[in-house]
């Protein structure tokens, strides 16, 4: 376990985050239209206000932002990442205490929910739980059962590298952080997947049995597990977006994971071609990718991913320091 796995895991995710930003709001066929190929470098993210159905594909458009976003601009995603992030640093880990934990996670994501910058397409769902924090509610409370989103799947990979050799801390943590958004067991088993998954990868763990690990834990609901199984009878050899439709769009936490999962196994040592797989499928885009780019960016460390993204992701030196900060922390 190095600093360079450290490093890679923050940069990768949100590097990940914003290569798939600009794609999130069209399906795959629109945006292969718009741009003629698919997305392999960072992009602003331009939003077509136009009311009523796209031109191309006849779909109905989703939520549109207020604005446009300059190339390497990462989402909620990385945000509530680094939200969490702050709160495991805050925290005594050497006297582990979840109710400590949680109260900087409340105390990190009220801050979030409240910032100007919580303008990058946040899920209702997370907004939600945060705004009920806010008002008092507890942690345990504040989460809702129809919350079958990613939320908690993609925010929750720094658990993965504090918890890497305590099991049973890290699903503590994951489900409780999990929990202050969403009650839906697939969704909270997203959240502790993607935590597990980030310690495997930190720990150098062979991917060829990154599967295997998961379907034989007990901590896993079945839904989350029965997606994970899919992966199995995916080709490695076919057309990877062909493959990835069997999974889903990565809207639910069990199907981003479970993307996440094929894309970083693809193509386990090659940080960018897992990445920009995420990115230019047909669904959540910014989310799968920031999930695979965590995942990849921990195995992989920051020396694998390309220098020219490391150096125009948003708030590069920021991000240089909170996983310099985690390194620390777990040292």
């Amino acid at each position: 376990m190095t600093k360079e796995q450290y490093l890679g895991c923050i940069y990768g995710l949100a590097i990940g985050d914003a290569l798939g930003f600009p794609n999130e709001f069209n399906d795959r066929k629109t945006n292969l239209l718009i741009r003629g190929n698919e997305l392999t470098d960072f992009e602003p993210t331009i939003f077509n206000r136009s009311k009523g159905k796209t031109k191309i594909t006849g779909k109905k458009r989703k939520f549109i932002p207020a604005e446009d976003f300059p190339a390497g601009t990462y989402t909620d995603d990385t945000q509530m990442s680094l939200a969490i992030a702050r709160a495991l640093l805050k925290s005594n880990l050497k006297k582990y205490s979840i109710k400590e934990i949680m109260s900087n996670v409340k105390e990190e994501l009220v801050l979030w929910v409240n910032d100007e910058q919580t303008n990058r397409t946040p899920g209702k769902s997370c907004i939600a739980g945060c705004r009920k924090m806010e008002q008092g509610v507890s942690w345990e409370e504040s989460g809702d059962y129809n919350a079958k989103g990613c939320g908690a799947a993609m925010r929750s990979a720094p658990l993965g590298l504090i918890f890497p050799n305590n099991l049973e801390k890290l699903i503590e943590t994951a489900d409780a952080i999990s929990k202050c958004t969403t009650k839906y067991p697939p969704a909270i088993s997203a959240g502790i997947g993607t935590a597990y998954l980030t310690a495997l990868a930190l720990q150098k763990t062979n991917p060829s049995t990154f599967l295997k690990r998961i379907l034989k834990k007990d901590f896993f609901d079945d839904t989350f597990k029965q997606k994970i199984t899919q992966i199995q009878d995916l080709s490695s050899n076919k057309n990877p977006f062909e493959m990835i439709e069997q999974l889903g769009q990565g809207w639910r936490g069990e199907e981003a994971v479970a993307i996440a999962l094929y894309c970083f196994l693809r193509s386990p040592e090659d940080y960018s071609k897992s990445v920009l797989t995420a990115a230019n499928i047909d669904g959540d885009t910014d989310s799968v990718a920031c999930i695979t780019g965590a995942i990849s960016g921990t195995y992989n460390g920051i020396t694998k991913i390309p220098e020219k993204w490391i150096q125009n992701i948003e708030n590069s030196k920021y991000l240089r320091k909170i996983g310099e900060k985690l390194f620390e922390k777990n040292g």
